[in-house]
């Protein structure tokens, strides 16, 4: 194990079955209670040095601080309050009595100073009451300490240059208590952050998460002149799912969409979502693509054949449809709970309308995308059918290289 990693499993002792709303701020606790252990025992072994007999019980006290601060953990079971509750208790209990016996210009009481801004990383603003209750309790601790003992108790060694060295550990200790639990948990805060977005561009365009944590309240609606929106089905997918099971059933489509999820990445196209058993993507959105109508065309095919292949490891036949259909488009960002990307648009519509009468392993779409693509695939004219809400529409065909995959005895070809 390397040193990071055993740093690591130390400060995350007690918090793994903490509560999800607590485990930041018990990780922070962690933080501190290893920075009063590291600080404590160093200062008992300089004061042991000393070979003071005055100063043992301060040796004692440090060490018994130190005992205390390494039994945080054993509270986390009762959540982040209790343990930053502890680490307040003995922290206050010990400097006092600290302050008690060397008076007050060892500066000890400087540490309780610390208590605003570790409470704040430990506590949340979930608990801003509770903050601000303790912060007042140890503002009157250190005023009213300093007030009952001015002078050290008599026979305790008080040499001005070992009263510096308490003053100035005691500045060393709330310094570094500070910056490292507040370090801490702005580190935690930024990872967290960092795996929101991953979250976030798992289910959204990269361009879209970027423009919804800059303002989350900001309502994205784009418009889009020219898009090409290619939905794909798998045929008989009722019967298919059937014959395999739920188990079976999902774990085709999960590799299944997976593959399509790095064409979609690989071809330039936009995932939108999935509706059952069917994908629903576009070339075009929400960055503008100079040729969204190959795109979508290379992504259909590359779709088409990836289910082949996936549908022989699975010992079944994985037939595809698609429908492609090109237009202006309106994309924009759903509801508030829980966000969706999705698009509108009459390329939409008709995508679906011409995946629903499409022949498996095809590519249908029309006579506008034919004329697009001009020679870069083969197409079939499939004459016209009257598509709902469109009206009669020419129909095209356009295929895989590979003869068997729409009309027997045709060759398709892609050019080079």
């Amino acid at each position: 194990m390397s040193w990071t990693s055993a740093v690591r499993s130390l400060l995350e002792l007690g918090a793994a079955n903490a509560a999800e709303g607590d485990r930041e701020g018990i990780l922070v606790a962690n933080v501190a209670a290893c920075v009063i252990v590291v600080t404590t025992t160093s200062f008992a072994l300089i004061y042991a040095l000393y070979g003071e007999p005055s100063l043992i019980p301060l040796v004692y006290a440090n060490l018994a601080l130190a005992v205390a601060a390494a039994m945080t953990p054993l509270f986390h079971r009762f959540g982040r309050v209790a343990s930053g509750l502890w680490e307040f208790g003995i922290c206050v209990v010990v400097l006092v009595w600290i302050a008690s016996y060397v008076g007050r210009d060892s500066g000890v009481l400087l540490t309780l100073l610390g208590v605003t801004p570790v409470a704040f990383a430990i506590l949340g603003f979930q608990n801003i009451a509770l903050v601000t209750v303790l912060s007042a309790m140890a503002a009157i601790t250190v005023i009213a300490a300093s007030i009952a003992f001015p002078q050290a108790r008599a026979g305790v060694y008080d040499d001005t240059r070992f009263l510096q060295l308490l003053h100035s550990s005691s500045i060393i200790t709330v310094t570094l208590m500070c910056f490292a639990t507040i370090y801490y948990a702005f580190q935690m805060a930024r990872e967290a952050q960092g795996r929101l977005a991953r979250l976030m561009t798992s289910i959204m365009p990269d361009e879209i998460v970027a423009r919804l944590l800059r303002n989350e309240r900001e309502t994205i609606i784009d418009e889009f002149e020219h898009a090409t929106v290619v939905l794909i089905d798998i045929v008989q997918f009722v019967a298919l799912s059937n014959s395999l099971g739920p188990e079976r059933t999902v774990n085709l489509l999960n590799e299944l969409f997976s593959e399509f999820d790095c064409l979609a990445a690989a071809t330039g196209v936009e995932k939108i979502k999935t509706v059952g058993d069917a994908y629903l993507a576009v070339a075009g959105v929400p960055a503008r693509h100079p040729t969204p109508e190959k795109a979508a065309a290379v992504f259909g095919f590359g779709a088409i054949a990836a289910a082949r292949e996936i549908g022989e490891r699975h010992g079944v036949v994985l037939k595809l449809r698609a429908g492609m259909a090109s237009g202006s488009v309106t994309a924009g960002v759903l509801g508030r709970a829980k966000y969706a990307y999705d698009i509108w648009g009459a390329p939409v519509n008709l995508a679906a309308r011409l995946e629903a009468i499409g022949k498996p392993g095809c590519i249908t779409t029309t006579a506008e995308i034919r004329q697009r693509l001009g020679e870069s695939f083969l197409f079939i004219c499939s004459g016209r059918e009257d598509i709902k809400g469109f009206g009669p529409t020419e129909i095209w065909t356009t295929r895989m290289p590979d003869p068997d995959a729409c009309v027997p005895g045709i060759r398709a070809h892609t050019a080079t």
